[in-house]
């Protein structure tokens, strides 16, 4: 990651909407330029984490508390870095995966087709730390955007209220 750009550079990029080098593991990928598809993606993730208000005091303890319910921050990075248009595809990926039968005496090998966007979010769990993982998220949604999405929202949130209603008597 490559944070010695200029402000020009930066503008530029987001202008002509480059794609973001995300590395997970030892494998580099191209982040979907934003769309608002996507936003609202990462927005239906995000609503799936965990309430918490954590107490300064018992931070250690709250947080890996809630962490196993946290596994969905995978599926954000994967949906930042794919894109709407590559998860609405739903390009599946032929894995091989083993079954232990008998206490592990035998084993059933079988190919199974899985989602590109599950493969990603995993990848992302096992190989990214918690410090990469928040700097890949953070870097990802500054490229999303996100100040004209809410300004939209905005907008069209004061016409519906100042929309005239019909009022019966």
């Amino acid at each position: 990651m490559n944070n010695n750009k200029t402000i020009e550079q930066k503008t530029a990029g987001a202008i002509l909407e480059k794609p973001v080098e995300i590395t997970i593991g030892n494998k580099t990928y191209q982040a979907a330029p934003p769309s608002t598809a996507t936003l609202i993606l990462v927005s239906e993730a995000v609503s799936r984490l965990p309430k918490l208000t954590l107490d300064a005091e018992k931070v250690v303890e709250e947080t890996l508390s809630v962490a196993k319910e946290c596994r969905v921050l995978g599926e954000i990075v994967a949906t930042l870095v794919l894109g709407a248009k590559n998860i609405k595809t739903g390009k599946k990926i032929p894995q091989i995966k083993e079954k232990h039968y008998l206490w592990g005496l035998f084993k059933v090998k079988r190919t199974v087709e899985v989602e590109e966007k599950d493969i990603l979010a995993d990848k992302a769990l096992e190989e990214l730390s918690p410090r990469e993982l928040n700097a890949a998220v953070t870097r990802l949604l500054s490229e999303m955007q996100i100040a004209d999405f809410f300004g939209l929202t905005t907008f069209l949130t004061e016409i519906n209220l100042l929309h005239p209603r019909k009022v019966e008597n």
